[in-house]
């Protein structure tokens, strides 16, 4: 009997020392999470609003409505101007854009109910005080990796039913109950998720299931056969006493480490939507940088160096197109009216820095060369790009 409730202590120690180090390793990379800014910084600014989506259609709407798609390094600048139908979004980026707030809404619940389940207290909150609306977590589990949130929201409904109530039972005696408890602790021993095991008989039948096998001892134990009889309600004590003590702190301490996991996979999914996201929003860029200047320019190009002028006809491509026998920057950049461009060529490379006006017909600035030429640049647009 010792040694098995040796092996019942190291279990615990084992489960809690999984999740002290789980708990650590979140506490270090979110603790960073103001300082990494974006994605974070948009649950942050519109933390509301993303707790009350509740379908892929609010989602895109509403983040379509607060972003434009110009970036600055790695933030979004926030438009509540701009409309929806202002992005016509392919199905890949709707899809990212929908796991990407999902996602957000999921690592906040996470995070809320690891909070509160790592505090050394009995009790915990009913699930409606701190995460309200039924809508937006169905919507969440609709995401793929997200689906765990279910069996994290059941448990935790369960336990906190079962910490608010108050134990209207009298106190069975001590020795008995040793007796009551020794026998679930050596017969069901397996607190993983094996087919026996409390979590396994949890998820599958609930808290019906659980009392159905704490009811087990009175069916086959005589030894309290006369005190079952005399007291009628004493199982419903033993029960409730063993829950308290023995089930509640493990499936406390399970469901932790559950929530740990998944405000992990969620805090993943956020990285790898937003990194699409911003990928899209980037290309985006640079495509309509490249629609301003794509046609057929006139181009004098002045040679400091030798005071020489050359004329040249310049092509540029949209974005969607190339040519093999078409000579084409290897970079273009526009910020506002300035443009710049590098061309690399097998001798060298050369960077242009210009100023795009006259409603985009006009270029006008200098060039430098690798190999020591630089001037000027005028250039004068020919035509524009064929639809």
């Amino acid at each position: 009997m010792a040694r098995r409730g040796n092996q019942n202590a190291w279990v615990i120690l084992w489960i809690i020392a999984s999740h002290v180090f789980v708990f650590c390793s979140f506490s270090l990379a979110f603790a960073n999470k103001k300082a990494t800014g974006l994605p974070w910084s948009f649950l942050e600014e519109h933390h509301t609003q993303i707790l009350q989506l509740a379908s892929d259609d609010e989602a895109l709407a509403f983040f379509t409505s607060t972003t434009t798609r110009e970036t600055r390094g790695s933030r979004i600048h926030m438009n509540s101007q701009s409309a929806p139908t202002q992005l016509n979004l392919p199905t890949e980026m709707r899809e990212s854009i929908s796991s990407y707030l999902k996602s957000l809404a999921a690592a906040n619940h996470a995070q809320i109910l690891r909070e509160i389940l790592v505090k050394p207290t009995t009790g915990i909150p009913p699930l409606s005080d701190i995460i309200p609306g039924e809508a937006q977590l169905q919507w969440i589990m609709t995401h793929p990796s997200l689906q765990e949130l279910k069996l994290i929201i059941d448990g935790y409904r369960q336990i906190s039913t079962w910490s608010q109530k108050a134990t209207s039972h009298p106190v069975p005696p001590v020795g008995e109950f040793a007796k009551f408890a020794s026998y679930y602790d050596q017969t069901y021993q397996d607190w993983d998720e094996s087919p026996q095991s409390w979590t396994s008989l949890f998820t599958q039948h609930g808290q019906k299931g659980i009392e159905d096998r704490l009811l087990e001892y009175w069916q086959i134990s005589h030894h309290l056969n006369d005190l079952h009889q005399s007291l009628p309600p004493i199982h419903d004590a033993f029960t409730q006493l063993y829950i308290e003590t023995r089930l509640l702190p493990m499936f406390r301490m399970i469901l932790l480490t559950k929530t740990g996991e998944l405000e992990a996979t969620a805090y993943g999914n956020t990285w790898e939507a937003w990194k699409k996201i911003q990928q899209w929003q980037q290309q985006e860029q640079t495509n309509s940088d490249s629609t301003r200047l794509c046609g057929t320019w006139r181009w004098v190009v002045h040679n400091h160096q030798n005071h020489g002028d050359r004329k040249m006809t310049v092509t540029f491509l949209p974005p969607d197109q190339s040519s093999p026998s078409q000579i084409a920057p290897s970079v273009i950049e526009i910020h506002g009216d300035t443009v710049y461009l590098k061309w690399t060529f097998p001798q060298g490379v050369q960077e242009d820095s210009l100023l795009i006006s006259n409603n985009d017909s006009r270029l006008e600035g200098t060039f430098k060369n690798s190999l020591g030429p630089y001037g000027s640049i005028s250039g004068k647009r020919l035509t524009t790009c064929q639809p």
